[in-house]
Formats: structure tokens, sequence, C-alpha cells
């Protein structure tokens, strides 16, 4: 899905110019209505919007879970502490894995708790969740039961960015932990063709090229993609992501082009 024309070729990897976007897919009702019943007729723009603010007091619980280690067999339930009950309890936990890992390695699975909710007013690709409403605990340090739910993308190492972003809504502080730099306002909250942003993104280019080797330059730029993939096959469509995909990327391979002395095409 990405622009096969090259922008920067580096010993072996060539990064596309620009991170295309999918068709866009509406999220499906009923996934909404098989996690949330009460809302199953309520606007999704309103759904999203009560989740833009309610979204970091439930990312703060998400923060205090511990779960249980898990063996060999992935259980279908899993218990888990709860330290913070400022909000909403988790419902599932995620299970993300790749199927790009060697046939001949054991598969990596990384467990992230998170709200059912969430993930069916943002993901249109993601099969409906089964519904669970675990009871808040009396105090912090109980445990809770969550069904454990096994999510195959492409680039797992980068799910944390991408649930922190769909509770949070924090454009800036994505760009910042995509490119360990703040980025100027301008870049997404202006006209992206306009000199003055044009400026603005070959200052930041320029910063970050002094501030990191190409190697690691490269390995945001890898990051981002990652970000992009999984963003492509869970479905979402949210502006305010591709926004950020889209100035991150911009930005790297600018970066790269003046770090590495090629041109950017």
């Amino acid at each position: 899905m990405a622009d096969a024309t090259p922008a920067i070729m580096m010993t072996s990897v060539s990064l596309p110019r620009y991170l295309c976007r999918p068709t866009p897919r509406d999220v499906p009702r009923q996934n909404i209505a098989a996690v949330a019943p009460e809302l199953a007729d309520t606007p999704l723009t309103y759904i999203r919007d009560g989740l833009e603010c309610l979204g970091p007091d439930m990312l703060k619980v998400l923060a205090g879970v511990k779960a249980e280690t898990v063996s060999n067999v992935l259980p279908k339930e899993l218990t888990v502490v709860i330290d913070d009950l400022s909000s909403d309890m988790p419902t599932h936990m995620l299970a993300v894995y790749s199927r790009q890992a060697p046939a001949a390695a054991k598969r990596r699975v990384k467990l992230f708790p998170t709200h059912n909710i969430v993930l069916a007013a943002h993901c249109a690709n993601l099969p409906i969740l089964q519904q669970s409403n675990p009871k808040t605990p009396e105090k912090a340090g109980e445990s809770i039961t969550i069904p454990v739910v096994p999510l195959c993308i492409p680039a797992p190492e980068v799910f944390p960015h991408l649930s922190t972003f769909l509770y949070t809504k924090r454009i800036d502080y994505l760009l910042a932990t995509l490119l360990s730099h703040p980025v100027p306002p301008a870049l997404y909250t202006e006209d992206p063709t306009s000199e003055r942003v044009r400026s603005a993104l070959q200052q930041c280019a320029s910063k970050l090229a002094t501030l990191a080797p190409a190697h690691v330059l490269l390995s945001r730029a890898m990051a981002v993609n990652g970000l992009w993939r999984n963003a492509c096959a869970l479905g979402i469509g949210d502006e305010k992501l591709w926004c950020a995909m889209d100035v991150a990327w911009e930005v790297l391979l600018h970066a790269l082009a003046i770090s590495t002395s090629k041109q950017l095409l």
C-alpha cells in the first residue's frame, strides 16, 4: 500500500516516499453493540468524543495492571491485579503477536490490557469482541479475571504507541515519542503546503540529523512504518493518527536525506 517510488535508498533499505492510506472502512455498528449494547444507536463521533475525555484516566488504570506469568499455552482467561481504581476496569487482555516470526523460532507474545469499547470504536477490521464487564475491586491491589484475545498484527513492538494514542488522542505526544524530539505545532495544525510549514519541517529535520546518526533515524522510520502497517491492518481511520504518521514520516525522510547526503525525491 506504500508508494512504490523509493524516496531514499540505503545499503539494503528502500523507503517509500509516502505512507499511502487504504480505502477507509466504517466501523461496523454490530461491533459497538456487541461490547456496549447501550451505545448501539449512539453516533460514533459522540462515542469517540466521550472516549477522548475518559481515555487518559482509563489509560492510567491500564498502567496499574499486573498480569500473571503466562505459560507456553495461552489461557482463555487471565487474572490480573488492579492498582488504580480511578476509571473503568480493563475488559480484555490482548495477546499481541506477529506471524512474521521465523518458522523455527518460538513465537513471542506480548500482553496488553485494554478496554473493548476503545478498540471497537476505532478498529474497523477487528473481529467482534465478546462483552466483558469485570466488577471493580473494592480496593487497590485486588484481582479481576478478564478474557484473553489473540491479536496478530504486523508490528507488535510499536503497538503501545498506537494503543496510547487511541486513549489520549495526543498527536504532540505521539510525534515526540516517534521522533524522540518535540515537533513544532505548525507541522500538524497548519497547511502542510505553506512556506511557513515547509521551513519548520526542514528546521526540525536538520535538528534531528544533528542529534542522531543515520542508523538511529532509520530505526525511527521503521517504527513509523510499523505503526502505519498496524493502523492499516486494524482499519483505523483516525485523522489525527494519520496526520501524525504523515508528519513523522516526512520529517524522518528529510532528516535521513540530510544525514546521508542523499537527495529526497
